[in-house]
């Protein structure tokens, strides 16, 4: 296996390397001046964030087969529009993804973004999911893990495989929203929101959604400057270390990238769908 990566913040790669690679990977030289950007200067929007929707509810629509959680979907738009009112830059879809592993999220995304921007979305962010953004990479991946209820029941979101993919989506920042205590009835989510925890980058997030992002809150989560030795000049990444480390964090399970979205899990029959994958 491939155990240097050249394309992520070490912040991110942290948590898959311990989970799924037994601390294996390795991170380039100079990927943290490479990956580092200005909106890390506040904890809510670094490198790896997890924000605990209080209160949030999933549900089903009828005859779908999916699930949607409209929480999600209003706090994750709230999220988006911050982030791109005070860096510009972030308004592309090769810069910033919204992902989720449900279809029917993915389109509550799409149609309130239209209204709620007045702009069709792929012009301005990507909305996908987690099986449509295999080996893709943006610098900012918005992950909305949907799952909210009181029987801990996530279903197939615990699909390692695909949490895999879906975190390592982000060059720079991976923004995680869900429901803290309904994801840690998973171990693979618990130690992800633990790791968050520990880093002091979970945010409780309660209604009014806004709040949470007022001058004062973000003036309270600015990060203390580092002192850092300059010397360093940012690596100038080869294509060929970006194929590798795409390598690393593939899915092998997922069917070819141009039939991702019909074969998306979350649809069909439901959590007896067991995300895919044949038994091995």
């Amino acid at each position: 296996m491939l155990k240097t990566q050249y394309r992520m913040h070490p912040e991110i790669r942290s948590f898959p390397s311990r989970e799924f690679y037994d601390e294996a990977l390795e991170d380039g030289s100079g990927i943290e001046d490479y990956t580092s950007r200005d909106w890390h200067k506040y904890r809510c929007f670094g490198p790896f964030c997890f924000f605990d929707i209080q209160g949030g509810k999933e549900s089903q629509p009828s005859g779908s087969g999916s699930w949607v959680n409209y929480d999600e979907v209003d706090f994750v738009l709230l999220l988006y529009h911050k982030l791109v009112s005070m860096f510009p830059q972030l308004k592309s879809s090769s810069q910033l993804a919204i992902i989720s592993p449900y279809r029917y999220q993915v389109k509550q995304f799409q149609e309130r973004f239209k209204e709620t921007f007045g702009v069709e979305s792929q012009k301005v962010v990507d909305i996908t999911t987690v099986d449509g953004c295999q080996g893709r990479e943006k610098d900012v991946a918005i992950f909305s893990c949907v799952r909210a209820n009181e029987n801990k029941s996530i279903g197939f979101v615990s699909d390692f495989r695909r949490m895999n993919v879906g975190i390592t989506r982000a060059k720079s920042s991976i923004l995680v929203v869900g429901s803290a205590s309904t994801l840690k009835h998973d171990e693979h989510w618990k130690n992800l929101v633990m790791s968050a925890e520990k880093r002091d980058n979970l945010f409780k997030v309660s209604k009014p959604y806004i709040s949470i992002f007022s001058d004062e809150n973000l003036e309270s989560m600015k990060q203390k400057p580092k002192v850092e030795d300059r010397g360093a000049q940012p690596m100038d990444v080869d294509r060929q270390h970006d194929n590798e480390t795409n390598a690393l964090f593939s899915n092998p399970g997922d069917a070819e990238r141009g039939q991702a979205d019909d074969n998306d899990y979350g649809d069909g029959d439901g959590d007896a769908f067991d995300g895919g994958f044949d038994a091995d």
